[in-house]
């Protein structure tokens, strides 16, 4: 048994949840991962994962030893992006957290070209609207759209406000009227983002401010659900305006056009560490040029 080999399976089938799933990722069996966590437990003595027929769960060892091989994998890379670096090439596996928010389509297109630029680079994109714990999760760095700075031990570097409309589908606006002002919002149903707004919304119009509390409608925690469901008559809802316009649906209105936008703050997130890769700071760099030059901003 390569152990290192075993540790990251283990890894991969914690963050996955599925034998399966892991074994899809590395183009293999179900039954050669399980033959890697048997003989990592095996070797260390202990069962690390309970398993039923539909879910894995970790024992208390395997909760331990997780820990410690997220670290031993957070130092490997660390020390290969340092070896590259001293080639004066950026290196290695890149784990990253990015929102929905930013949009899929270009998204893609963005780390298509980082990829480009940096062949070297490994990518493992996560797209999930959370504030996941960077650390424990062993992610090298966080695109996150928030202004709240729950964690002092990292480093927070603004990108810009991502500005943002309300939206509906016309045949939900034929049916319920057009908001004109935004005390006309009261009645209308929000659909909303889960981690983006809450139930009542400030609305500015010159220097004047309008406190609107919505009847929710719908919590989700993925964007393009959100503008889906806009689509299909079922409310209002905030949603970002991107620069590029294949990203934008014509088919929604914009609602209270002479009204302030609101904003999205869009933040880079990394651990402090005595040595950040290059890569961090490659990806940093091409990040912030990119949001400039494809995100809709105030200003």
């Amino acid at each position: 048994m390569d152990k290192l080999t075993a540790m990251n399976i283990f890894i991969r089938v914690t963050e996955l949840g599925s034998f399966s799933k892991a074994a899809d990722e590395i183009n293999t069996s179900p039954s050669y991962i399980s033959k890697q966590i048997s003989a990592l437990e095996q070797s260390l003595g202990a069962r690390l994962l309970q398993r039923t027929t539909r879910v894995l769960s970790l024992t208390e060892a395997g909760e331990s030893y997780l820990h410690h091989c997220r670290k031993v994998a957070q130092q490997l890379a660390i020390a290969e992006s340092e070896i590259a670096e001293l080639q004066g090439t950026p290196a290695g596996l890149l784990r990253v957290s990015m929102p929905s928010v930013l949009g899929e389509q270009a998204s893609a297109l963005m780390y298509a070209q980082f990829m480009r630029q940096y062949p070297s680079i490994e990518l493992d994109i996560m797209v999930e609207d959370r504030f996941v714990d960077m650390v424990e999760e062993g992610f090298d760095i966080c695109i996150r759209a928030s202004e709240a700075f729950p964690d002092s031990s990292l480093i927070y570097k603004p990108i810009g406000d991502l500005a943002v409309h309300l939206k509906a589908a016309p045949e939900y606006l034929a049916q319920h009227g057009h908001p004109r002002t935004a005390k006309d919002l009261a009645h209308h149903p929000l659909i909303s983002h889960r981690y983006g707004w809450a139930n009542s919304y400030r609305f500015v119009k010159e220097g004047t401010t309008e406190q609107v509390a919505f009847e929710r409608k719908v919590r989700v925690n993925n964007t393009a659900m959100v503008r889906h469901l806009l689509t299909q008559g079922m409310g209002v809802g905030f949603l970002p305006v991107y620069r590029s316009d294949e990203q934008n649906d014509d088919s929604l209105v914009t609602l209270l056009p002479d009204y302030q936008d609101g904003t999205i703050t869009i933040s880079m997130v990394y651990p402090a560490r005595t040595f950040t890769p290059l890569k961090v700071h490659k990806f940093i760099a091409f990040f912030q040029l990119w949001f400039e030059q494809h995100m809709q901003t105030l200003g």
